[in-house]
């Protein structure tokens, strides 16, 4: 069955252009940190909170949402007897 065989070599492609992305990948990348006047602080610790509690409210929103849609989406569907 001759037909059966569209393409022997197909990995071919695939391989070069995975050494091609290893190659990119494998490139040093230079950083350059200018230096500040004024050193970094790390911010107080109610600030920490503060932003660790507005990120846990963000995601708990978005359960939540996402949870009220599910119940809408299945409120709105068609009972199969009908």
């Amino acid at each position: 069955m001759r037909g059966a065989r569209t393409r022997p070599h197909a990995w071919v492609p695939t391989t070069v252009g995975l050494l091609a992305v290893v190659a990119l990948v494998s490139l040093p990348v230079e950083l350059v940190v200018g230096l500040v006047e004024h050193p970094v602080v790390a911010p107080a610790p109610v600030v920490t909170l503060l932003n660790v509690g507005s990120c846990l409210l963000l995601v708990w929103s978005g359960l939540g949402l996402r949870r009220l849609e599910a119940a809408r989406a299945l409120a709105q569907r068609p009972s199969p007897g009908t």
